[in-house]
């Protein structure tokens, strides 16, 4: 058997195939960054509030995606050197975005949006809304996830970076008002 190459009646490669890269390695990297990247930045547009809670659709959908591009990754290199190599840039690409976000705001707005006011004195702030694609009733269901019963009772409320909704309200904010005069009054 010819090393590197599955014959047609060979159902599995030979142990010594699994560590010779039929691809080269700066086009296993490059594939890696790019994929890796194209898929930040369709992440970054779609919307956070998408991503603070994963439903069945959005469980299946990532699946698809994800069984749809692994070819991409090591172009049919089916190899074990190919698939390590793959994963390590897309680590390494991880930590590296980590990195950027944390010496460079300008890098983090870029990669990872603001936290978007939802709600301010009760009122829905329905331009931020539209912006995230989120109805009023998905709102509502955040909010009394939290344990809230109703926008009426949030002071302010934000769509972090990483889509989860966080709410001060009107309750919270009297008791912290109350604890900061019996503290005052010492």
């Amino acid at each position: 058997m010819t090393k590197g190459i599955i014959h047609p009646g060979s159902l599995t490669p030979t142990m010594s195939d699994l560590f010779v890269l039929q691809t080269p390695l700066l086009e296993l990297v490059l594939r890696a960054a790019v994929i890796y990247f194209f898929l930040l930045l369709v992440m970054r547009f779609i919307g956070r509030h998408e991503f603070g809670q994963l439903t069945p659709f959005d469980l299946i959908l990532l699946l698809i995606i994800s069984e749809s591009i692994s070819e991409a990754f090591t172009a049919g290199d089916t190899s074990l050197l190919a698939a390590l190599v793959s994963a390590s840039t897309l680590l390494g690409l991880s930590v590296l975005v980590s990195i950027g976000q944390y010496k460079s705001r300008r890098f983090r707005s870029i990669v990872s949006p603001e936290a978007l006011k939802v709600i301010e004195n009760g009122k829905v702030i329905e331009r931020s809304l539209r912006r995230e694609l989120m109805t009023r009733d998905e709102l509502v269901e955040r909010l009394r996830a939290r344990g809230i019963g109703g926008i009426e009772e949030v002071r302010i409320a934000y769509i972090e970076s990483d889509g989860d909704i966080s709410a001060l309200t009107y309750r919270e904010t009297d008791r912290y008002r109350a604890a900061a005069a019996a503290e005052e009054d010492k």
